[in-house]
């Protein structure tokens, strides 16, 4: 089979590997569709690290080609989206349904090859069948809304708070069509790209804030009575939108840090979130009753996950893939990449 391999930051090979075959408990997947997100472009860019020669790729999709012995539930032929985070399931967090916590745990194209290839093996219990409605590109998406999932799960968001939302990517989109699911009011849709802002409108957005033109502290605080939004969620993953979003808040408020940032917060005022009692929350990875939820989510076509593909790659173009995923940033939601 043919695979993409990390031999040193910035540097694809495609080459040619066995193909694996199931154990007990494991599953046989046809990869169809690969999406390249922010932490693969970490990984790509060498400013994550790992141990070389690795197979990227996390956010992924397929078609069950075989069965391992013991597995029920799935046959060939299935379409299935899969959860990319290994955990032991014997640790007292695994118990507690804090997989994402594990200790043990390993995390598809980073601890462990990923989806960058054209077959895989799987635990059965990282499987999900997939809505008959989902392309593959589309199913790809499961594994970030899953993310955003529990990340909204933490954040508690009731019906009539004020919610504002820093980051129109692809997941600052999930969470602003969430947000609205939720009941929330008003929702408001923080970036600097006009074409992401109108797509927080379609999304259910019912203010966009342009933060390339003016405070987008002062228009938040317009927008909600001079107080400030009951919560925000950064989606962004940068030290001086972390700030924006504790300016943000209303007295009392919560702040769900979504965005992953490899640059450390230089510092906090302390007194002052005392003083707001603000509540900060920084959600990690997902759980399987996450993945569950976000595909139940598609499932119902309470969420189009389709706008939010940018462009598709073949397995052999990745290279090219990941240079316009990087270089091209802003133009970017999802590149998504097919065996």
């Amino acid at each position: 089979m043919k695979q993409v391999v990390l031999v040193a930051p910035r540097h694809l090979a495609l080459i040619e590997a066995s193909a694996p075959a199931p154990r007990f408990g494991e599953v046989l997947v046809e990869v169809k569709a690969t999406a390249i997100c922010g932490t693969d472009i970490h990984i790509y860019t060498g400013q994550t690290s790992v141990v070389y020669p690795r197979v990227p790729g996390h956010e992924f999709t397929g078609i069950v080609e075989q069965v391992g012995e013991g597995v029920t539930g799935f046959s060939p032929g299935d379409a299935v989206a899969l959860n990319p985070n290994l955990s032991c399931n014997n640790c007292e967090l695994c118990i507690l349904g804090k997989e994402n916590l594990c200790p043990n745990g390993l995390f598809m194209g980073r601890e462990t090859d990923g989806s960058l290839r054209e077959h895989l093996t799987v635990p059965q219990s990282l499987v999900f069948k997939m809505p008959s409605h989902v392309s593959f590109a589309e199913g790809a998406l499961i594994q970030p809304l899953s993310t955003v999932v529990h990340g909204q799960r933490r954040a508690d968001i009731k019906s009539g708070e004020s919610v504002a939302v820093i980051g129109q990517g692809a997941t600052g989109l999930m969470h602003t069509r969430l947000s609205k699911l939720a009941g929330a009011y008003p929702v408001i849709a923080v970036g600097r790209s006009q074409w992401k802002l109108d797509l927080a409108l379609q999304m259910g957005a019912d203010f966009v804030v342009s933060a390339s033109q003016g405070d987008p502290v002062a228009q938040v605080a317009r927008l909600t009575g001079s107080l400030g939004a009951d919560v925000v969620i950064e989606a962004v993953g940068n030290p001086d939108t972390v700030r924006q979003a504790l300016d943000m808040l209303k007295p009392g408020g919560r702040m769900l840090g979504h965005g992953i940032s490899p640059q450390p917060l230089p510092s906090l005022d302390l007194y002052r979130m005392y003083r707001k009692e603000t509540t900060l929350m920084f959600p990690r990875a997902l759980t399987r009753a996450d993945f569950y939820m976000a595909t139940s989510l598609v499932a119902s076509k309470r969420l189009d996950l389709k706008p939010l593909i940018t462009r598709e790659y073949a397995l052999e173009e990745a290279s090219a893939a990941f240079r316009f995923a990087e270089e091209e940033r802003l133009q970017v939601l999802r590149v998504v990449i097919k065996p």
